[in-house]
Order: structure tokens, then sequence, then C-alpha cells
């Protein structure tokens, strides 16, 4: 899909051309602090995370899909996933936090308990040993995403 839109500069607003766009439906306001850089795609997340179905444990088989789409839904959730500005290795999103998602959902049991080398075969089978492996373990740097984690689990587990 083509993107038709452009930054504008608030000091250089046509208000005419403004109001065109808008009833064009090509209006799009960014929230304060994003940037078109951080638009992505998050079906790339849906399809990179469905790797994994095969370790998926049996209890959460028919849940897993409405637990990523509850954690791809979150604002939240998607500032972490979305690739940083100085994003080399993965340009569609943020795998390193993909991984440290991935690995909360493990210890939760959404995951069976395989070893760190099997999930990365998985996700990443074009290279022998990514580096984002290590990050499996490491759970996420803000604690309020990690409680937030928590509680979606929780509230699907019931």
């Amino acid at each position: 899909m083509k993107k038709d839109w452009q930054r504008v500069n608030p000091e250089n607003i046509n208000v005419v051309e403004l109001l065109k766009a808008a009833c064009e439906g090509r209006l799009y306001i960014a929230p304060k602090g994003d940037s078109a850089d951080n638009v992505f795609d998050i079906n790339n997340v849906r399809t990179y995370v469905e790797h994994l179905r095969p370790f998926v444990t049996r209890e959460w088989q028919a849940l897993v899909s409405v637990l990523w789409e509850r954690i791809l839904a979150d604002d939240d959730f998607l500032r972490l996933l979305s690739p940083g500005s100085r994003a080399r290795k993965s340009r569609d999103f943020n795998k390193y936090q993909v991984y440290r998602i991935v690995g909360i959902l493990r210890e939760k049991g959404v995951y069976e308990q395989y070893s760190d080398r099997r999930f990365d075969a998985l996700l990443e089978p074009a290279m022998a040993d990514s580096p984002y492996r290590r990050y499996l373990g490491m759970g996420l740097d803000d604690r309020q995403l990690l409680i937030k984690l928590r509680q979606i689990v929780a509230d699907i587990k019931l």
C-alpha cells in the first residue's frame, strides 16, 4: 500500500488543503512524540510469532492468538515493538522485544520449556545463532509493562 501522506510543518499549514485532505481521508495526525518512522505493520509480528505455534502448550493452543492480539492491541506494547531509529538488523519491528515477551510467556506456561536454541531456530531459521536469542530470558525493562503482560495472561487464562 502506497503512503500518500507527508509531514506538514505547523507554521506552513494551508487550512483549505488540510480540510480537503481530511474530507478525502488523507489526513493522519500522529500522536505526540510519534513519528512516521515508528509506524510499522503489526501483521509482521503476528506472522513472526506464528512460527512458534508448535511450541504452544496444550492449554494455550486455542488462546495463543487471542493473547497476541491483546498484546498487539495495547499502545504501550506497540511502542515497545516498533523499530527504533537505530534499527539495523530488523527494520520491520523490534525482534529483541518480541524475544523478551516470548521469554516471559514461556515462563507463564504459554510455550513449552524448550531451550533458547530451539526457539531461536523456529524464529530465525536462516541464522545459525541469531543475536536475538539471548533476549529470551531477559524479561522487560519497564516493570509496568511486565505487570501489564502478566495481567493480560492472567485475564485470558480465566
